[in-house]
């Protein structure tokens, strides 16, 4: 599992798909079954293979952008 130094890490470099990987709209930390993830959010019709299943250890979800926000509280 991945340390908290190897999720920053992460996310610093999966940070630079904003402006490399088409169609990527954003980049952020999420967590899975209790676990850290990098989550990377990219439009429709864009080509999520370009990213790697994991980066640094931690891995990689691709999310819909238009999906449904979930206000916290």
């Amino acid at each position: 599992m991945a340390d908290d130094s190897d999720v920053e890490a992460a996310l610093v470099s999966a940070a630079r798909w904003l402006d490399d990987v088409p169609g990527v709209v954003g980049v952020g930390q999420g967590e899975a079954e209790g676990s850290p993830t990098i989550d990377v959010w990219m439009t429709p019709g864009h080509d999520p293979g370009q990213l790697p299943s994991q980066l640094l250890g931690v891995p990689v979800r691709v999310r819909d952008p238009g999906g449904p926000v979930e206000a916290g509280g």
